[in-house]
């Protein structure tokens, strides 16, 4: 079995590529084309594919990939890092043994054309991986924990029955004093919207945030194809928050980006961003999705904040965890150092 990378793949490519998703294994948004033309549209970060092919032409599995960095020439070598939203995607005929054989292929093709571009590359799992531990830990992958929580949403009153007693009564108490969640109209509302995820990653959450373009070609890509939502919580004609929600028809929904003034408004009995999370579950029910993604819940047994605010909406608790190689170890332990410091010093 061969393999084949491509990286900003050019529209033959994402045609050749979406057929061959409607014709295989289900994918989520961030293994399907529409996602490689967010990224590529946006101009932020690179997309990347790697193709398996079994005898030299067929696709028998396909990996997506994005590669980014910050922003800035001082810090972009020393941040450019890799990540996997995922994994490999099969063809539906393969067996176990070639989906081993596809798998060993795509990360020898992976590491070889990627260990000296980044520190790292990182598998986000959606799903269990388990099958293929051995074959990731031989290509110098290492397994850690990670959280997520997974909500069935195909019943709409089970998933509304489902939410805790307190979150069910705030998006009641939210409507009915005047909130309005609806879908974002202009770029000027995702300028504000990012505006305020900005204040909320520099003094809250202190991680990366993709440039505002992202927020933008998302918002115009999700105007032209079913590809999610994103959504605008307005009170009295004043923004209150926003989220971002990617979608995949038939499959998943996702909680990838979401904010909300809920101290300013919890006086009021307003709760934005819990109203927001129900609204984008309301919008993948009416696109026929199964599930409601809340894409991470942190490292088991560690405090984590944000766990708590989601782990009141319900749903089935995994740990697909992830797998991750770090490709020059000196560097990445001194960009570690100085992020968690950075961190400390609240410059990040």
């Amino acid at each position: 079995m061969k393999a084949w990378i491509t990286e900003q793949p050019d529209n033959n490519i994402l045609e050749t590529w979406e057929k061959w998703c409607t014709d295989n294994a289900p994918v989520h948004f961030f293994q399907h084309p529409a996602f490689a033309k967010l990224v590529i549209g946006s101009g932020v970060y690179q997309h990347g594919l790697a193709v398996a092919l079994e005898d030299g032409q067929s696709w028998s599995a396909v990996l997506s990939y994005v590669i980014l960095h910050e922003h800035g020439r001082a810090f972009r070598r020393l941040t450019t890092r890799t990540l996997v939203y995922g994994g490999p995607v099969f063809a539906t005929d393969l067996s176990e043994n070639e989906k081993s054989a596809a798998v060993a292929t795509l990360l020898n093709s992976l590491n070889s054309h990627l260990k000296n571009r980044c520190l790292y590359i990182q598998f986000r799992n959606f799903s269990d991986h388990t099958p293929f531990e051995k074959i990731f830990a031989s290509f110098g992958y290492r397994f850690t924990d990670r959280l997520n929580l997974l909500k069935p949403i195909e019943d709409p009153a089970q998933a509304f029955q489902a939410l805790s007693a307190s979150r069910r009564r705030q998006v009641r108490l939210s409507r009915a004093n005047g909130l309005i969640v609806r879908p974002a109209r202009s770029l000027e509302e995702i300028d504000l919207f990012y505006a305020m995820l900005q204040e909320l990653y520099r003094d809250k959450v202190r991680k990366p945030l993709p440039p505002p373009e992202l927020f933008r070609q998302f918002f115009l890509l999700s105007q032209n194809r079913p590809c999610g939502r994103m959504l605008i919580a307005e009170y009295q004609g004043r923004l209150a928050g926003g989220i971002v929600a990617p979608l995949t028809p038939g499959g998943s929904i996702f909680e990838w980006y979401v904010c909300g003034l809920d101290k300013a408004y919890r006086p009021l009995g307003i709760y934005p961003s819990v109203a927001l999370t129900w609204a984008a579950m309301e919008a993948g029910i009416e696109a026929g999705c199964h599930t409601f993604d809340f894409m991470g819940m942190g490292v088991p047994y560690k405090p984590y904040g944000v766990r708590d605010f989601k782990a009141r909406f319900g749903g089935n608790w995994v740990n697909h965890g992830r797998w991750m190689r770090i490709n020059h170890p000196l560097s990445y332990r001194l960009v570690e150092i100085a992020y968690n410091l950075m961190r400390r010093l609240k410059k990040v």
